[in-house]
């Protein structure tokens, strides 16, 4: 589990840095759409207080429920 964690956290933040179309001024989020209980409960917390960029953190509990939030847009993932 501990070994998935910097690949799927550098994924993501490479996806948030890449499509996120940020300004210098504007605040560094990184939004996370992942499976509950997929990572431990404080990895965001403390990737935040590492990176100083913020972690926008949701989950889903099926594929039919992460497909219908990404298919209706500007979801922010």
């Amino acid at each position: 589990m501990r070994s998935l964690l910097i690949p799927i956290l550098s994924a993501a933040l490479a996806c948030g840095i890449c499509f996120g179309g940020a300004r210098a001024d504007d605040e560094k989020v990184v939004n996370v759409y992942n499976w509950s209980d997929y990572i431990a409960p404080d990895t965001a917390e403390k990737f935040e207080k590492e990176t100083g960029i913020k972690v926008r953190y949701d989950v889903y509990d099926g594929n039919e429920v992460l497909e219908t939030k990404l298919l209706t847009g500007g979801s922010g993932y």
